[in-house]
C-alpha cells in the first residue's frame, strides 16, 4: 500500500447570521497538511439555484479526499482541475473549497499570493461598491436603514423570493431618494418586467441585475429597458458571457459559483474581451471565502461584497 503525501480533512462551518429569518449559513470545509506541516485551507457555500446541496458538497469531497492524499504533485494546478473534472461535473462549491486550499497552500508555501498575477489592480478606474439589502417575505428591511453610511450610497435590493408588484411599489418607495441597483434574481416573466419598469420609474435606478431567467435573457429584446442590465444567474460556464453578451452592459461573479479563482480568471478575462463591466460578488461566505474575494476585488469595475450587516460577530 502506498504512503499518502499529504492528510486531509474536510468538516461544516456555520456562520452566524442576523437581519435575517435563518439562523445560520453553512460552509464545507476543506483542508489538506503536506509532511512539512504547510497546510491549505479552503471554505465554500453550495447553492440551491445550481443544484447544490450541502450534503452533496461534503460527499464530493470525500469522494476526491484520496486523489488529494496521493498526488505527487499539488501544485500543478491544470492536471488537478483535470483531474477533479473528470470526477466533478456540476458541483462547484465541492471545487472551490479544493482550489481556494490549493492557493492557500501555495501562498504559505511560497510566502506569495498568487492572485496578484490573476487578478491585478484595474488602474486610474473610479469603482462603485453597492450596499446589499435582502428582500424576502418577513424580513423588516428597515431595520438596515442606519447601516447605510452616506446619502450617495448605492443600495442594492436582493429579492431572494418573489414580491407582488404592490410589495416591490412599497419597497421602492421605501428607498425613494436612494440610488439604487435592483436584483430581480430572474423571478419575473417578460409581462410582469413590463409592469415592473413602470414602477422603477419613479426611482433612481443604476442598473437591474437578472431581470429574466435563465436561457430567457433575449426576451428583453421586445422592451425597451432605459437601464444597464447585468447578468448574474445567467452567468456560470464561460459560453454563457457570450450568449448574453449583445443584451449585457456587465456581468456578475462569485468565486463559488464558478468554482474557484483560475475559472474566475476564465470568465473575467473573457468579459473584458467583450468590453463589459465586471462585479465582484458574493453569496453569505464563510471568512475564508470572502478573504480571497476581497484580495482581488480591486480588479474589478464594481464591488458587491458589503454584507456584514448579516453577519453576527461570534
Amino acid at each position: 500500500m502506498k504512503e499518502r503525501k499529504r492528510d486531509v480533512y474536510y468538516w461544516q462551518e456555520r456562520t452566524i447570521l442576523k437581519n435575517l429569518n435563518i439562523e445560520w449559513q453553512e460552509h464545507a470545509m476543506f483542508k489538506f497538511i503536506d509532511k512539512q506541516g504547510i497546510q491549505g485551507v479552503g471554505a465554500a457555500t453550495p447553492n440551491y439555484y445550481f443544484g447544490e446541496t450541502f450534503k452533496t458538497t461534503m460527499a464530493i469531497l470525500e469522494m476526491i479526499r484520496d486523489l488529494f492524499e496521493m498526488e505527487d504533485d499539488i501544485e500543478n494546478i491544470p492536471n488537478i482541475e483535470e483531474k477533479i473534472n473528470e470526477k466533478i461535473k456540476r458541483d462547484n462549491s465541492s471545487k472551490t473549497a479544493v482550489f481556494l486550499a490549493i492557493f492557500d497552500y501555495l501562498t504559505s508555501k511560497y510566502n506569495y499570493d498568487p492572485t496578484k498575477l490573476l487578478f491585478p489592480n484595474k488602474k486610474s478606474i473610479s469603482q462603485e461598491s453597492l450596499f446589499r439589502i435582502f428582500w424576502k417575505k418577513g424580513i423588516n428591511i428597515f431595520n438596515l436603514l442606519p447601516e447605510i453610511q452616506n446619502d450617495g450610497e448605492i443600495i442594492k435590493i436582493e429579492f431572494l423570493e418573489k414580491p407582488s408588484l404592490s410589495e416591490l411599489e412599497k419597497t421602492m418607495k421605501l428607498f425613494k431618494s436612494k440610488k439604487l441597483w435592483i436584483d430581480l434574481k430572474g423571478l419575473f416573466s417578460q409581462h410582469e418586467i413590463r409592469h415592473i419598469l413602470k414602477l422603477l420609474k419613479h426611482s433612481e435606478i443604476l442598473a437591474l441585475e437578472q431581470p429574466t431567467p435563465k436561457y430567457k435573457e433575449n426576451t428583453l429584446g421586445n422592451l425597451h429597458i432605459p437601464y444597464p442590465i447585468f447578468w448574474d444567474e445567467s452567468i456560470e460556464q464561460p459560453e454563457d458571457i457570450i450568449r448574453v453578451s449583445n443584451i449585457a452592459t456587465g456581468i456578475v461573479l462569485d468565486i463559488t459559483k464558478v468554482g474557484g479563482l483560475t475559472n474566475l480568471k476564465k470568465h473575467y478575462d473573457l468579459a473584458n474581451t467583450l468590453n463589459l463591466e465586471t462585479v465582484i460578488s458574493t453569496r453569505i461566505e464563510h471568512p475564508i471565502n470572502l478573504n480571497w474575494s476581497n484580495k482581488i476585488k480591486n480588479a474589478f469595475d464594481i464591488i458587491d461584497l458589503n454584507i456584514d450587516h448579516y453577519i453576527a460577530n461570534s
